[in-house]
């Protein structure tokens, strides 16, 4: 995003669909030594992966800012897909290096906290999704503009839901991944999920959940948690 000589750059992730170069977004579409500032609304691959990439394969010279449970889980999840990546060595896109450098340059920013570099001035709020998510607002020349990344406005046992601001900004950039659905109530969902559990349980069955290492499986576990709490038939059964 460019206005009045200033510019920004939301978010640095990959397409998780691809390996390689044909991962990343279209770099060559930019030019990376004019932008001031690069913000990273949180860990998730898509929105943060080709951070160490940019960061030191590319003539960036700005600043790039993210909360503080952002910066540590990042370095986790990235460490963990480069583990984990199935292409050659000469295929990769950085090494376990580039994430140790690109820690270096990356700064934090605290919720609510209002920075300014070269004329831009930001903060973020809460944005629920994942730890550390933030949505941010930007404001150059007293024009606001508001990147919400991904976000959630449903509270649920790990996390706060996204914060409502107390003022409109001038331009709104928001994700609209389920835009268009619709979905069943949470309690509905919880209960299908519980019951299932249940039922398998009680019959003697295992219960195996695949599940997102980082917010779902959290999730889930004080979901189940809080059933085994609730029902003292099945506490001999282990989780």
């Amino acid at each position: 995003m460019s206005y009045k000589g200033k510019t920004i750059l939301f978010d640095c992730g990959i397409h998780p669909a691809y390996s390689g170069m044909a991962a990343l977004p279209y770099f060559d579409e930019i030019d990376p030594s004019t932008i001031d500032v690069l913000l990273v609304t949180h860990f998730h691959l898509d929105h943060a992966a080709s951070l160490p990439y940019f960061l030191e394969k590319t003539t960036f010279k700005g600043r790039v800012f993210m909360t503080h449970a952002t910066k540590a889980i990042y370095k986790l999840l990235l460490s963990d897909y480069v583990k984990v990546s199935k292409v050659s060595v000469e295929d990769m896109l950085y090494d376990e290096q580039d994430i140790l450098r690109s820690m270096d340059k990356i700064e934090v920013i605290d919720f609510h906290q209002t920075l300014e570099v070269n004329g831009i001035r930001f903060w973020c709020y809460t944005a629920g999704h994942v730890l550390g998510a933030a949505m941010f607002m930007v404001d150059i020349a007293g024009v606001r503009v508001l990147y919400t990344g991904d976000y959630s406005r449903e509270e649920d046992r790990h996390l706060r839901a996204a914060e409502v601001l107390q003022f409109s900004p001038d331009i709104c950039i928001i994700e609209s991944t389920y835009g268009v659905q619709l979905h069943q109530p949470r309690n509905v969902r919880e209960k299908r999920f519980t019951d299932v559990i249940h039922s398998t349980i009680s019959q003697g069955g295992c219960v195996l959940i695949p599940a997102f290492a980082l917010g779902r499986a959290q999730e889930l576990l004080l979901i189940l948690d809080e059933y085994w709490s609730n029902h003292p038939e099945i506490h001999n059964i282990p989780i």
